[in-house]
Formats: structure tokens, C-alpha cells, sequence
């Protein structure tokens, strides 16, 4: 279980498991009123609060847990970030174990549990610390788009997810392909789209934001639907708190300072 679910994080950035979404029915609208990619993610920024609140987060914690279809607990997330680059991120596998990163701001980590039960530490790069981060904290995934423009391309309209949404393709050399879905109507970021190469055949993985709810100033979606080959799991964040993280929670830990001072 945890070696599936470990695969299931990294690849589908938190879990997979889909449904393809079927091409729209409604009227599409024409060619000139298709906006481009920056005026489509200026009314998403716009439509969870503006640039203004966004700008204002020095820190962001969640909390949520994963279930199977079946409503089984299966990992619980804990997730905290504060500006200058300092993150603590905590995914305990309910019944297996537990496995924990982060950074101060300069040194990035992680702590994994071995097969015998044996603690494992380890100093990673910045980019491995962003993906990890952004498999557990879906706004930010959505707040980097902006620096892929230059990769962006909009590609049309689709139902996604029961609302007509403006599809928009992004594509970046030596990196796997992705589609982000806005509402042409409330103008939200509404999902992601990938296709996972398998040795079998492709295979399509659908993530939806769903229950949008007010956190101070800011709309955000507390629900995350990762679906794929006809299975669906979900990502209920039942706390999302704002700039109130402490921050003695992103001291490095002692195995983690031994090893830095030895390199």
C-alpha cells in the first residue's frame, strides 16, 4: 500500500485516478473572443482575491486527509510555508508510517521511513523541495503559472468537471505536458490534466478543485479530486490558516545540520 500510494504522490502530484472528460456539447465561443493566457490567469488571480491578497501571504498551513473511494483514511497531510523559502511538510501513511521535509530558507531536506523501519535523512536541491511542496499545496501550483507564460497556449474550450472551461496548453521542453482548466464563467482555476505514460498504453489523470470556500480575504478551493483509470481519490483540506506560522517550525533538524556541516 504505502509503495503504491508513494507512486501515486509523485507521480500524480498528491494521488490519480481519472476519468478523460468528454469534449462539451454547449456553443463554443468564437476564435476572436479567445483570450490569451495572461488575460485568463489575471481573471483567476482576480477571481480568488486579487494580486494585492495574494501578495500579502508570508506564511500558508493546511491540513487534510486523502481517502480512498472507499472513504478509507489512507495519508494525512500537513503542510506549512513562510516566506524566504521555509517549508515543513509532514505525510503520515495511516498505518504504515510517516515521512517529513523541509527548509529553513537555504538548506532543503527531507526524512524517509525504510523498509525496517529505519529513519533515512537526506539533503536535497530547491527543485525537488518545490514539487514536494506544490504535491501537497495545489495554490501554488496555480500561482506559478504566470512564470510559463512563455510556454502557454490556449487551445480552446471543454467541459471539465460539469462547467465549460477555457483549456489552456502547457508545454515545456524535457518536461511531461499538462492542460490547466479555467471557467469561462467565474473564471477560477478549475483543474489540471496530464496523460502518465505507462508501458501499457497512456493513461489520462484528471485533478479537480471543488468547494470553494472564503479564507480571510481569499476564495479557495478545500477539496482536490485526483482521478484516473475509472478511480477517484480525494484531498479534504479541513483547515487552511494564513500567515500565522511560526517560525521556530522550520529549524533544521539535528541530522540534517550534521550532514550539511560535513559537506
Amino acid at each position: 500500500m504505502k509503495r503504491y500510494l508513494t507512486h501515486v504522490l509523485l507521480t500524480c502530484l498528491l494521488v490519480s485516478s481519472a476519468f478523460c472528460a468528454q469534449p462539451s456539447t454547449r456553443e463554443v465561443p468564437s476564435e476572436k473572443a479567445t483570450p490569451a493566457p495572461e488575460q485568463i490567469l489575471s481573471r483567476a488571480v482576480q477571481a480568488i482575491g486579487g494580486r494585492k491578497e495574494l501578495n500579502k501571504l508570508q506564511s500558508f498551513q493546511l491540513h487534510g486527509v486523502m481517502r480512498l473511494p472507499d472513504e478509507r483514511p489512507v495519508v494525512e497531510i500537513d503542510l506549512a510555508t513562510h516566506s524566504g523559502g521555509k517549508v515543513l511538510g509532514t505525510m503520515t501513511y495511516i498505518g504504515v508510517g510517516q515521512s517529513r521535509f523541509g527548509s529553513d530558507g537555504t538548506t532543503a531536506w527531507e526524512q524517509n521511513l525504510g523498509a525496517n523501519d529505519e529513519i533515512s535523512w537526506e539533503i536535497i536541491d530547491t527543485a525537488s523541495l518545490s514539487q514536494k511542496v506544490q504535491q501537497m499545496n495545489w495554490l501554488e501550483w496555480f500561482t506559478m503559472l504566470p512564470t510559463q507564460l512563455q510556454h502557454m497556449k490556449v487551445i480552446g474550450t471543454e467541459e471539465f468537471d460539469g462547467e465549460l472551461c477555457w483549456k489552456v496548453q502547457i508545454e515545456k521542453v524535457n518536461e511531461k505536458g499538462q492542460i490547466a482548466f479555467f471557467s469561462t464563467q467565474t473564471h477560477r482555476p478549475k483543474g489540471r490534466r496530464t496523460v502518465e505514460r505507462t508501458n501499457k498504453e497512456d493513461v489520462t489523470v484528471d485533478v479537480f478543485f471543488r468547494d470553494w470556500e472564503r479564507t480571510d480575504d481569499l476564495l479557495l478551493f478545500h477539496t482536490i479530486v485526483f482521478s484516473r483509470d475509472n478511480t477517484t481519490i480525494i484531498l479534504k483540506l479541513d483547515s487552511i490558516v494564513l500567515n500565522k506560522a511560526r517560525e521556530d517550525l522550520f529549524v533544521l533538524p539535528k541530522e540534517i545540520v550534521e550532514l550539511r556541516d560535513k559537506e
